[in-house]
This record gives structure tokens, sequence and C-alpha cells, in this order.
């Protein structure tokens, strides 16, 4: 792997350690992601659209404009808009456009989209939270944009930490409303409510701390059975196999940690 790859890659791992992504202050991590995601990618613009499953339609709630260096939000890839080019994005993990392409379920997102934008390229990948679409991270180019594995996990990564960060903003809603309840309460129910808080953490933290690094191994082992042949390919993407094994196996110890210390 170049060190112009590790560089890139580096910059996007970082942000792993976010306070923002720790504290799931969701609207301070994606200002944080996007633009990194952007400059990692070499692209126009990166943005984050939160599918709206009541209207059946991806609103952006934030974008990053290279050229510009600023934020925008408020659009939307509406259904009746983009019909067969919404139920692609639904339909796959990653998705690929291109101003040259011609398959019928691009031509009217190509047409109103990347041609209206004078854009040639455009990528996209979605976000689950809680075994559900929740959004996708998406990169628009003026010029050609030729993918590679590194790209691809890139965005995967972003899309990975994009739900971290909304499982933690949830916990702390959660948090709040169990603080509240627990101060009305007396005596054993309270040592109750306790024990159970210790549980939920450890809960938390497996889903939250270990979710990442396990959701990139299975997309990195995914990647290595596409590129079995290519050596060199393979010779990355094992290498970051074991970097993310190792992330693993550091946060399996920090759990066990935990659990002694409680």
């Amino acid at each position: 792997m170049s060190e112009l790859n590790d560089q890139r890659i580096d910059s996007i791992m970082k942000l792993a350690m976010s306070e923002a992504l720790q504290g799931g202050k969701f609207k301070d991590f994606i200002s944080e992601l996007l633009p990194a995601v952007c400059n990692c990618l070499s692209a126009s613009q990166v943005s984050f659209w939160l599918f709206r499953k009541e209207k059946d339609e991806f609103e952006s709630i934030h974008s990053f404009d290279a050229e510009t260096k600023k934020s925008s939000t408020g659009e939307a890839f509406e259904k009746g808009s983009f019909s067969e080019f919404i139920k692609t994005l639904k339909a796959q993990q990653f998705t690929y456009a291109d101003n040259s392409d011609d398959s019928s379920q691009m031509e009217e997102f190509v047409v109103d989209y990347l041609l209206r934008n004078r854009l040639r390229s455009w990528a996209g990948m979605q976000v689950w939270n809680d075994n559900r679409l929740f959004g996708i991270v998406t990169a628009e180019w003026k010029g050609k944009k030729d993918f590679s594995n590194q790209d691809r996990m890139m965005l995967l990564t972003a899309s990975t930490m994009i739900s971290q960060c909304y499982d933690a903003l949830l916990r702390l809603k959660e948090d709040f409303l169990h603080r509240n309840e627990v101060s009305s309460l007396k005596g054993e129910e309270k040592e109750k409510e306790k024990l159970a808080k210790k549980l939920a953490d450890h809960a938390f933290y497996t889903s939250h701390s270990i979710r990442h690094p396990l959701a990139t191994i299975l997309a990195l082992i995914d990647l290595i059975k596409l590129n079995w042949e290519s050596r060199e390919t393979y010779e990355e993407l094992l290498q970051q196999l074991k970097i993310e094994t190792m992330n693993l196996d550091d946060a399996i110890r920090v759990m066990t940690a935990k659990i002694e210390l409680d």
C-alpha cells in the first residue's frame, strides 16, 4: 500500500477517536467527517442523506463542497424525480453512476442530476442502523472517477462511523431518561437499577466499540474474495485486515477490563 493511501486511510481512521463521535454529537461529527472523506477521495462534494422511510426519499442533512469549503443542507432525492434510481439506492450497498452510463435505471439520474450539475461521476454507500436503512454517504466528481478498493473502504468506514455516532446519540438520550427514573427510586430498587445500568453499559460498549472493527473485517473478507487473483491488492487488503483484527482485540481487552473493574 502506497504512502499516500496510508495517509488517506489514517486521516479517516483517526476520526474513530473523535469526541463528537464518542459523545453522540451527531451534527458536529458529520461536519468533521465529510470534509475528511471529501479530501481523501479528491471529490467535488461529499454528503450524508438521511433516508425518510415515510416519504420514501433521501434528504440531505449535510453536504461539504471542496471548492467553496462550505456546507449546505435541504436538498432531497425525491421518489417522483428519480424513482428507478431511488430503488437502486435502497437495494445496493454501493452504487456508482457515470454520465457515460446508458442503463435505464441510471438514465434519469444522469440526465437530471449529473449533466445538469456538470458532474461526471457519482458514488453512494448505504448507512445502516438497527437493521434498517438509515441513510447514504455520497460523493461526486467533475471528472472521471475510477474506484479502488481503498476508496470503497473509506466510504464503508464513513458509513459505519455515522451509524456509531447515531447509536451514541440514542444512548445519551436513554441515559438522561434513566437518570431521571433512578432519582425517584429508593433503597433496593435503586441498587437493582444501578446493576441494570452497568449491564446496559457493557452491552452498549460491545455494540458501539466492537461492531465497527468487526463490520470492517467482514467487509475486508468480501473484498479479498473479489480480488483473490490480484496479488498486490490481496496483500494490501490482508494488511488492513490484520490492523482491524488488532483493533478488535484492543476493544475486547478494554471491555474485559471494564467488567473486572465493575
